[in-house]
Parts: C-alpha cells; sequence; structure tokens
C-alpha cells in the first residue's frame, strides 16, 4: 500500500483540521475551480461522504440520478502522516448536454440523507478520462504522490456509462451542439466574431473550441447578417424606407 512520506506542514495541519475541505481539493488536479454558476459543462464530479449520504444510496444512484455515472468509494485514503482520511466518494455524473453550476449541484444532492449535504461543491471535468482514471488514482500525478491506488472494480459505473464514447464526439452530438452554438449567437445578438468567441469560451466547455474552428465561417456569416440587421433597423428609424424595394423615400 503506498504512503506519503512527505514531512509534517502548516498545510498539512490545515488539512487534518478540516478534512472535508482538504478532500474537496483533491477534485481539483483535472477540474479547474468554477467560475461562476453561468459556467457551463457536460461533465461535473463531487466529492461525496457517506455519512451524509441516503444508506441506500448504492442501489438507488440510478434511479436517482438518472444520468450515466462512475463513482469510486475511498476508503483507504491517508494523509501525510499516514493517518486514514475521512471516507469519501468521488463521483462524475455525465449529462445530455452542457448545465450549469447549480443544476449540476442540485443532481448530486439527490443523494443526501434527509436534512443533511452529501456534497458541499461540485468541478467542470476537464478531461473525461483522466477524471475517471483519477477515480482509482491511476494518473501519473497520483503517483507522484504515492496515493492509494484501487483496484478497477472499485470504480463502478451505471445508466450507460461509456468512457469509450465520451472521448469522442460523434456527427450527430457535433450538430447538435453547432446549433446550440448558432442559437446563442442569434440570441445574443452578436455582430462579430470576436466577441463571440470570448463569450463561448467562457460559457461553455473546451469541446466547444474544435466547433469554433470548424464551423467559424458560418458562424461569421451569422455575425455579419446580425450586423446588417443592425444597421438596417437603424436606417428605418433613420429614413422613410420602401419596405417592398428598400430604396429611401425622401
Amino acid at each position: 500500500m503506498a504512503i506519503e512520506k512527505k514531512k509534517s506542514s502548516a498545510a498539512d495541519q490545515s488539512m487534518q483540521s478540516n478534512p472535508q475541505s482538504s478532500l474537496a481539493d483533491n477534485i481539483a488536479e483535472s477540474a479547474p475551480k468554477s467560475k461562476g454558476n453561468g459556467n457551463k459543462n457536460r461533465y461535473w464530479v463531487g466529492v461525496l461522504y457517506p455519512e451524509n449520504m441516503r444508506p441506500d444510496w448504492q442501489d438507488e444512484v440510478g434511479d436517482l440520478v438518472q444520468l450515466p455515472y462512475a463513482y469510486c468509494i475511498h476508503n483507504a485514503d491517508q494523509d501525510s502522516q499516514s493517518e486514514h482520511r475521512k471516507d469519501h466518494v468521488h463521483l462524475i455524473l455525465v449529462f445530455a448536454n452542457t448545465t450549469t453550476y447549480n443544476h449540476a449541484l442540485e443532481v448530486f444532492q439527490k443523494l443526501s440523507a434527509d436534512g443533511k449535504r452529501a456534497c458541499n461543491t461540485v468541478e467542470p471535468v476537464v478531461n473525461i478520462r483522466h477524471m475517471y482514471e483519477y477515480l482509482i488514482h491511476n494518473t501519473e500525478n497520483c503517483r507522484k504522490k504515492g496515493k492509494e491506488l484501487y483496484p478497477a472494480e472499485a470504480r463502478i459505473t451505471g445508466n450507460n456509462f461509456d468512457i469509450g464514447s465520451f472521448e469522442q464526439i460523434g456527427v450527430a452530438e457535433k450538430r447538435a451542439m453547432c446549433k446550440e452554438l448558432c442559437q446563442a449567437l442569434m440570441e445574443h445578438g452578436f455582430t462579430n466574431f470576436a466577441d463571440f468567441y470570448m463569450f463561448v469560451m467562457t460559457e461553455f466547455d473546451d469541446s466547444y473550441f474544435e466547433l469554433l474552428q470548424t464551423y467559424s465561417g458560418l458562424f461569421e456569416r451569422l455575425t455579419k447578417g446580425n450586423f446588417q440587421m443592425l444597421t438596417e433597423g437603424v436606417r428605418r428609424l433613420q429614413h422613410k424606407v420602401d419596405k417592398s424595394t428598400g430604396e429611401v423615400i425622401e
């Protein structure tokens, strides 16, 4: 069993005094801090604590979350002093489309016991394969830190969780994602591609960047169309325009 051998530090003492906080920090290894409740992602991960979860959560998780899921119960983690860390569960949920932090957290909380909160926070997943391997500490960083390596069978999946399919964006999904971006572009009235690019990078996950590259021509035409409609609207307000010919009436 691999054990961390680092010397005690002020940070370690802080982690020991607040184990729940230190455990929550672990999921940040492959997922950045959420920038706000408006950010959207399709893949979310959270740390849950069994004492705050429904006693039947393992039997009912599929029906409760109603989404593809993967989890691993961490019951052998140790801190830098070789002390047993509080048991916890790393859980990944896969949504049909990108969703917000608030909505994702609500779904995770469905596993909570009455009057308790099983999960304090969730994080967007940057790389689904990396987080899938992190569930059992099978990542390069985990090995360097000497974290407990859990067997593959300790990683439980359900509701058609298919890591292979999640790693590849299919044609139908790309079409739906492209349509989603077109709808957002029109609803927000973007008139130049640069502003639209910054919006997508802020509000959507990294998988949408490929769409910006592939369909940049389409998005540029839509932004130009918005600009033309805007200028045409201003022109109509400033002058009397013949709607049938578009000519300015003196």
